[in-house]
């Protein structure tokens, strides 16, 4: 008996820390500068939602975060620390309870004080979602530049 158990053990225990290893059907690296808006279009089975973030402030190792899914806003303060770090959105409309169901997590990896950008991780665990499209709107430094080389060429021009 003590053989069969010493046989089985190693199997069971490889099945157990399989089964609660996530999944990620998707998942992507972002890199955000303040006020810069990450926005992502999902398909939740025939459904299309819209996805829209971006941060506001850092301050005393804490980033806030302004999202907007599905029509709806949140507000998260999210750290680096563990247990602080994530933020969790049900993507679909049923009992988000359910390990099945699809979810938008969001980590907080890190700020970078020298080019002051936050760096998150999204990813998307369960089945049922699929990203359409995603862009990410122009940083303001980019945007003043711009805007300062149209000023130039307009007053060259005349």
């Amino acid at each position: 008996m003590n053989k069969i158990f010493l046989f089985f053990t190693p199997f069971l225990l490889s099945c157990a820390a399989y089964a609660l290893a996530p999944i990620w059907a998707w998942e992507k690296d972002l890199s955000l500068e303040k006020e810069q808006v990450y926005k992502a279009n999902f398909s939740v089975g025939a459904v299309q939602k819209e996805l829209e973030f971006r941060w506001t402030l850092y301050k005393n190792y804490g980033l806030i975060l302004h999202i907007r899914y599905d029509k709806f806003n949140h507000q998260v303060l999210l750290y680096t620390d563990y247990q602080r770090n994530a933020y969790k959105i049900s993507l679909g409309r049923g009992n988000s309870s359910q390990k099945d169901d699809p979810h938008l997590i969001m980590y907080f990896k890190e700020f970078a004080d020298k080019d002051k950008k936050a760096h998150l991780k999204l990813y998307i665990e369960g089945q049922g979602a699929a990203v359409l499209d995603e862009s990410i709107s122009p940083s303001k430094d980019k945007k003043e530049d711009e805007e300062a080389e149209e000023d130039t060429t307009q007053g060259q021009a005349s």
